[in-house]
């Protein structure tokens, strides 16, 4: 038995050392604000405790189901491992999340990501979002699955010290970048979105699922109307792939263009944290940003002035 407990250890190192990533100081030194009113970074922790940080939202149901196994580990590692919770602050606020602390009873840090910048440096793709860094701030896992890999690595880590890292990246694979070119002096609309906001929302909050297609269903009839505006739908990262776009643009008959924000770029510079959202734009100047979309004849009366 010991044998295979020493062999299990030096798989886990090995996995370890393989997999580790070291943070560049611009991550290490990111800002990390608290809802309680402390501001720490995760550079703070370097040398002293490793550090594990969970991605999550109200509204997402695996996020939920996951959030005992959350408290568990706060509870079992807390002492030794920096269990910290970052809410997406999209579609979400302070009442929402305080909400959700009181229903599991969380008692790790928690965070709401109100600009989105933690979302955007460590690559958030979909949640639930699981980071786990070393001491030496180290990203030894990336996943959206509170799984037995991850508790084995929080075991570990909270005992020992991860090894010398190699050079591989989890953090750094380039995704393609939207193509949109709007310094031309043209009005420019930009219509957020996300294929899934129409049909997950329905059941646990079905006035945002409404808002949704209401809005899809408006852009698409100013896209005819205005054509002068040069418009185009980008839609969230989130859960989405090609296969989802295109099933999204058939079923609203979307004939303008529309793409996926696949570096989260757009969606991070003009802070979008809530959806539907229609900014418009002229050389690269933000005219308006309008989240009320279901009236129609306001928003016809308002881009009759471009």
């Amino acid at each position: 038995m010991r044998k295979s407990k020493l062999l299990f250890l030096i798989l886990m190192v090995f996995s370890i050392e393989v997999f580790a990533n070291r943070l560049p100081d611009e991550l290490l030194n990111i800002p990390i604000s608290f809802i309680s009113g402390e501001q720490i970074s995760l550079a703070a922790y370097k040398g002293k405790k490793p550090v594990y940080i969970k991605f999550w939202a109200s509204w997402c149901q695996p996020c939920r189901k996951e959030m005992p196994h959350f408290e568990q580990i706060q509870n079992k590692y807390g002492e030794r491992v920096e269990v910290i919770g970052v809410n997406l602050g999209i579609n979400d606020d302070i009442e929402a999340v305080e909400k959700v602390i009181k229903e599991f009873g969380l008692t790790m840090n928690m965070v709401i990501d109100e600009k989105g910048d933690l979302a955007q440096a460590f690559r958030l793709m979909g949640t639930p979002y699981h980071l786990l860094f070393d001491r030496d701030m180290n990203l030894i896992y990336r996943g959206h699955k509170a799984d037995e890999s991850l508790d084995n690595k929080i075991a570990l880590v909270s005992q020992l010290k991860a090894a010398d890292s190699l050079d591989t990246d989890l953090l750094s694979e380039k995704e393609s970048d939207v193509g949109i070119v709007l310094g031309d002096g043209k009005v420019h609309a930009l219509f957020f979105t996300a294929t899934w906001c129409d049909w997950y929302f329905k059941e646990s909050r079905p006035q945002f699922s409404k808002n949704c297609i209401e809005a899809q269903n408006n852009v698409n009839f100013l896209y005819k109307k205005y054509s002068n505006i040069v418009w185009d739908g980008i839609v969230s990262r989130l859960w989405t792939g090609d296969k989802d776009l295109l099933e999204y643009k058939k079923k609203y008959s979307i004939t303008h263009p529309v793409v996926i924000d696949k570096s989260n770029r757009l969606f991070h510079q003009y802070s979008v944290k809530n959806l539907p959202v229609l900014v418009l734009i002229k050389n690269n100047k933000v005219i308006f940003k309008l989240t009320e979309l279901n009236d129609k004849e306001k928003l016809i009366a308002l881009l009759a002035k471009y």
